[in-house]
């Protein structure tokens, strides 16, 4: 951004900008404010100060370096983005510590584990259980903790393979429409039904899972071992879910 004030050029963090969570671009002067509730941002821009909390500005770009809002450990906090995809690679704050040398794993659909040391092959196997080649391949110590980002890539590749392939037999959008429509249909149900002790998480799972449905998506094992759970009580809303988990994308 060019400013020119009595004849002065002044040049306000040209390469540094913001992203706030509405889209919105904020360039200028840019400073990350760790806290211990949520990390927080300051964006100077015509020597005007203000301050964004990291659920308000989700995404900063300082000298070329991506950061990204991410929860992890009950809070909210920037962390350096240092490989993306369906499984993206970040950096983070120790405790006492000004460099992000801590790495944390996250999914697309919002699962995510602190890179283990200890228990690296277990865990991780575990985590990437969606592409059983990679995790096994984990698990069978083919790959060790400084492999992280080859590890990263063969699972990006596989989630990319299944992704393009359920593509190439996408089903007819009237059956698309069917399938949502059969969610929320169960949605209904289970919203006009007596209270049951899992209902509220129930009816969140469920509209998770009408829009995975409706575009079409792979449905995560999380939510699908999620919504099982909530609903093995309530034996006709169960017997309902199996149906149509059965026609999605597992």
């Amino acid at each position: 951004m060019l400013l020119t004030i009595g004849g002065l050029i002044t040049c306000y963090g040209q390469t540094d900008y913001a992203i706030t969570s509405k889209g919105d671009t904020l360039r200028g002067e840019i400073k990350i404010l760790p806290t211990d509730l949520a990390d927080q941002v300051q964006v100077k821009i015509n020597k005007k100060k203000k301050v964004y909390l990291c659920t308000e500005v989700i995404t900063v770009v300082q000298d070329g370096v991506v950061y990204k809002t991410v929860k992890f450990d009950n809070r909210f906090r920037y962390m350096q983005l240092l490989k993306s995809g369906f499984l993206s690679l970040y950096g983070f704050r120790m405790p006492q510590q000004s460099s992000y040398d801590g790495r944390y794993l996250q999914t697309l659909d919002g699962r995510g584990l602190e890179m283990p040391n200890l228990t690296f092959k277990r865990s991780l196997s575990k985590f990437l259980e969606d592409c059983p080649t990679v995790s096994e391949r984990v698990k069978n110590g083919d790959f060790n903790r400084n492999e992280i980002e080859k590890i990263i890539d063969e699972y990006n590749t596989c989630l990319q393979f299944k992704s393009t392939k359920r593509n190439a037999e996408v089903p007819s959008s009237t059956v698309i429409l069917t399938n949502t429509q059969e969610v929320d249909n169960l949605m209904k149900k289970v919203e006009e039904a007596p209270d049951f002790a899992t209902k509220k998480d129930a009816l969140d799972l469920l509209k998770d899972l009408s829009s995975k449905v409706y575009r079409d998506e792979i449905l995560p094992n999380y939510l699908v071992k999620e919504l099982r759970t909530n609903l093995k009580d309530q034996p006709a809303f169960a017997e309902e879910l199996e149906k149509i988990l059965t026609k999605a994308k597992k």
